[in-house]
Parts: C-alpha cells; sequence; structure tokens
C-alpha cells in the first residue's frame, strides 16, 4: 500500500503540472480532474499485474498496443467519464 500513497502524493503535489499537461491534451478541466486519481489508481495496479518497470516503459512507450495490455485504460474510462482514447492520451501526457 506504501507504493499507492507515493502514487498518491506525486499526483496531488504535482497536481497543477499535471492538469496544465492534460489540458493542453484537450481535456476539460473538469475531465482532468475527475480523470487523475482514476490514472493514479491504474497505474498503481498496474504495478500489481506487471513489473514497476513494464509499467513505466508502457507509459513512454509510442506503441498503441502497449498501454491497454499493462493498464486497464478501459476501467479509467469508465471510472473517468471518458473514453478511452482520450485515456491513453492523458496518461501519455502526464508521463
Amino acid at each position: 500500500m506504501a507504493f499507492l500513497d507515493f502514487i498518491r502524493r506525486c499526483f496531488e503535489e504535482h497536481n497543477s503540472a499535471l492538469m496544465k499537461r492534460l489540458i493542453s491534451a484537450e481535456f476539460t478541466f473538469d475531465q482532468a480532474r475527475l480523470f487523475l486519481p482514476e490514472a493514479a489508481s491504474g497505474i498503481f495496479e498496474s504495478t500489481q499485474n506487471t513489473s514497476l518497470f513494464q509499467t513505466i516503459a508502457c507509459l513512454f512507450s509510442n506503441s498503441p498496443y502497449q498501454l491497454p495490455r499493462n493498464i486497464d485504460v478501459n476501467s479509467i474510462a469508465i471510472n473517468s467519464g471518458v473514453n478511452s482514447v482520450k485515456v491513453a492520451a492523458g496518461l501519455h501526457a502526464i508521463a
């Protein structure tokens, strides 16, 4: 659980920078606000199923197939209210 706390703390401490990146990626303010906690949870969940290295590598990958293999993009989409294409763009934007 400590790693989840680390991710959440990182997202909280860098909230304004992450929000700016998401807005640059064509998120509305409300979409970005709802997306960030879901992204943090999705990234944490990914590290429970794969290694931390694989999770980080997929966030920085340009392959459209890599991200959904490691991070549950659909779950983040459902929970944040944005479509899966926008979730992928948002994850890449905050990486």
